[in-house]
């Protein structure tokens, strides 16, 4: 699907990624974007092998991630969401995707993606307890849909 808007294959590299990785978050509750690396192209695997290898790596730099900006292009999108996700810690899940959300956005740059990327894995992994309440409460869609009914559709969905 994403060849629809991006003709780059690595677009769609990052789509199968995204997607195995909220999958095996929904199953096991484990964050890893690498998961689905085994379901590229063989020619393309190494080269997102060392992308995602570098977005969990520590490096000096004030908000996690923040090298990876401008991060419009899809492969820093998605590092840039890895090290938001990687590169904060805390003791609760509610804690960590607060931490991690702040992060992707304040890397700056394309942070809708970014933040929309970390957001869609962390809340796979957590589940909407996580997402602290005020957050839930702000939560709204089409037409006069509230969180709550979001995340009823969510569950109705899996």
């Amino acid at each position: 699907m994403a060849s629809l808007t991006h003709a780059d294959p690595l677009a769609g590299d990052s789509c199968v990624l995204w997607s195995e990785a909220v999958r095996v978050a929904i199953q096991s509750g484990e964050l890893r974007v690498d998961a689905g690396v085994d379901l590229l192209p063989e020619s393309r695997r190494r080269g997102w092998g060392t992308w995602l290898a570098a977005a969990r790596q520590p490096a000096d730099e004030i908000v996690p991630g923040a090298r990876f900006a401008p991060n419009g292009y899809t492969v820093t999108a998605l590092q840039a969401a890895v090290a938001a996700i990687h590169l904060t810690a805390a003791t609760t899940p509610s804690g960590h995707l607060t931490e991690a959300l702040h992060a992707a956005v304040r890397v700056g740059d394309d942070t809708d993606t970014v933040a929309a990327i970390a957001g869609a894995l962390l809340g796979a992994a957590y589940g909407a307890v996580a997402i602290p309440t005020a957050w839930r409460a702000a939560v709204h869609g089409w037409p006069g849909l509230d969180g709550e009914d979001l995340v009823r559709l969510g569950r109705a969905a899996l």
